[in-house]
Protein backbone atom coordinates (compact mmCIF):
# COMPACT_ATOMS: atom_id res chain seq x y z
CA UNK A 1 0.00 0.00 0.00
CA UNK A 2 2.90 2.21 1.16
CA UNK A 3 4.76 1.50 -2.51
CA UNK A 4 1.11 3.15 -4.29
CA UNK A 5 0.88 5.41 -2.30
CA UNK A 6 4.21 6.82 -3.13
CA UNK A 7 3.24 5.81 -6.99
CA UNK A 8 0.48 8.21 -6.72
CA UNK A 9 1.70 11.12 -5.10
CA UNK A 10 4.36 10.99 -7.95
CA UNK A 11 1.92 11.22 -10.28
CA UNK A 12 0.30 13.98 -9.29
CA UNK A 13 3.51 15.57 -8.75
CA UNK A 14 4.50 15.11 -12.05
CA UNK A 15 1.10 16.13 -13.90
CA UNK A 16 1.41 19.30 -11.58
CA UNK A 17 5.08 19.89 -12.39
CA UNK A 18 3.80 19.79 -16.63
CA UNK A 19 0.63 22.08 -16.56
CA UNK A 20 1.25 24.72 -18.80
CA UNK A 21 -1.28 28.36 -18.11
CA UNK A 22 0.29 29.47 -21.62
CA UNK A 23 -2.24 28.97 -24.23
CA UNK A 24 -0.92 27.05 -27.32
CA UNK A 25 -1.98 29.00 -30.77
CA UNK A 26 -1.51 26.01 -33.68
CA UNK A 27 -0.59 27.63 -36.77
CA UNK A 28 -1.81 26.50 -40.43
CA UNK A 29 1.13 25.62 -42.41
CA UNK A 30 0.38 26.42 -46.32
CA UNK A 31 2.58 24.40 -49.20
CA UNK A 32 4.71 25.86 -51.13
CA UNK A 33 4.35 26.43 -54.60
CA UNK A 34 4.18 23.68 -56.63
CA UNK A 35 7.41 22.24 -58.11
CA UNK A 36 7.45 21.13 -61.57
CA UNK A 37 10.34 20.75 -64.16
CA UNK A 38 10.61 24.53 -64.46
CA UNK A 39 9.46 26.30 -61.07
CA UNK A 40 12.30 25.94 -58.38
CA UNK A 41 11.00 25.32 -54.75
CA UNK A 42 11.67 28.67 -54.31
CA UNK A 43 8.63 29.98 -56.94
CA UNK A 44 11.02 30.75 -59.50
CA UNK A 45 9.51 30.27 -63.10
CA UNK A 46 12.62 28.78 -65.35
CA UNK A 47 10.35 28.07 -68.20
CA UNK A 48 11.87 30.36 -70.35
CA UNK A 49 15.36 29.13 -69.78
CA UNK A 50 17.13 26.41 -71.84
CA UNK A 51 20.49 27.00 -69.93
CA UNK A 52 23.53 25.25 -70.79
CA UNK A 53 26.80 25.06 -68.51
CA UNK A 54 29.01 25.75 -71.19
CA UNK A 55 26.73 29.13 -72.64
CA UNK A 56 25.51 30.20 -69.23
CA UNK A 57 26.78 28.57 -66.20
CA UNK A 58 30.99 27.94 -66.55
CA UNK A 59 31.40 31.69 -67.21
CA UNK A 60 29.68 32.93 -63.78
CA UNK A 61 31.75 29.52 -62.09
CA UNK A 62 34.88 30.55 -63.24
CA UNK A 63 34.92 34.26 -62.21
CA UNK A 64 33.22 33.59 -58.76
CA UNK A 65 33.87 30.17 -57.63
CA UNK A 66 37.64 29.11 -59.66
CA UNK A 67 39.62 31.59 -57.33
CA UNK A 68 39.70 29.38 -54.57
CA UNK A 69 37.92 25.87 -55.99
CA UNK A 70 40.64 25.25 -57.71
CA UNK A 71 43.04 22.14 -58.39
CA UNK A 72 43.31 22.61 -54.93
CA UNK A 73 40.47 21.20 -53.98
CA UNK A 74 39.15 23.61 -51.74
CA UNK A 75 36.18 22.24 -49.32
CA UNK A 76 36.59 19.21 -51.61
CA UNK A 77 35.69 20.87 -54.75
CA UNK A 78 37.44 21.70 -57.94
CA UNK A 79 34.55 23.73 -60.20
CA UNK A 80 37.41 23.66 -63.00
CA UNK A 81 35.42 20.39 -64.05
CA UNK A 82 31.47 20.12 -64.36
CA UNK A 83 31.59 16.87 -62.29
CA UNK A 84 32.79 18.69 -59.10
CA UNK A 85 30.29 21.73 -60.18
CA UNK A 86 27.30 18.61 -60.41
CA UNK A 87 28.08 17.24 -57.21
CA UNK A 88 28.20 20.72 -55.27
CA UNK A 89 24.91 21.62 -56.71
CA UNK A 90 23.54 18.08 -56.57
CA UNK A 91 24.06 18.01 -52.74
CA UNK A 92 22.88 21.86 -51.80
CA UNK A 93 26.12 23.17 -51.22
CA UNK A 94 26.50 25.49 -54.66
CA UNK A 95 23.17 27.12 -54.25
CA UNK A 96 23.14 27.13 -49.83
CA UNK A 97 26.47 28.72 -50.34
CA UNK A 98 25.40 31.60 -53.50
CA UNK A 99 22.16 32.41 -51.54
CA UNK A 100 24.25 33.09 -47.98
CA UNK A 101 21.89 30.17 -47.02
CA UNK A 102 21.60 29.47 -42.75
CA UNK A 103 24.33 26.74 -42.20
CA UNK A 104 26.13 26.95 -45.24
CA UNK A 105 29.30 29.35 -45.58
CA UNK A 106 28.67 32.28 -47.65
CA UNK A 107 30.29 32.51 -51.15
CA UNK A 108 32.10 33.78 -52.57
CA UNK A 109 34.27 34.30 -49.64
CA UNK A 110 35.80 37.85 -49.55
CA UNK A 111 33.38 39.18 -51.57
CA UNK A 112 30.18 40.46 -51.81
CA UNK A 113 27.44 38.08 -52.46
CA UNK A 114 26.55 37.42 -56.21
CA UNK A 115 23.44 39.22 -58.31
CA UNK A 116 20.44 37.63 -58.03
CA UNK A 117 20.01 37.46 -61.21
CA UNK A 118 23.23 34.88 -61.49
CA UNK A 119 22.01 33.15 -58.58
CA UNK A 120 18.54 32.97 -60.41
CA UNK A 121 20.58 31.73 -63.82
CA UNK A 122 22.31 29.13 -61.82
CA UNK A 123 19.17 27.52 -59.51
CA UNK A 124 17.42 27.85 -63.37
CA UNK A 125 20.02 25.41 -64.89
CA UNK A 126 20.00 23.00 -61.60
CA UNK A 127 16.63 22.62 -61.62
CA UNK A 128 16.12 22.13 -65.33
CA UNK A 129 18.54 19.35 -65.00
CA UNK A 130 22.24 20.69 -65.55
CA UNK A 131 22.31 20.43 -69.30
CA UNK A 132 26.11 20.43 -70.33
Amino acid sequence: MKNITIALMSLSFLMVACKSTKDVTVTEIKPGPTVGPTTTPTGLDCSTSTLTYKNDIQGIIESNCTKCHNTNNKAGYNFLTLESVKKAANNGYLLGSIKHAKGYDEMPAYASKMSQDLIDKIECWITSGMAE
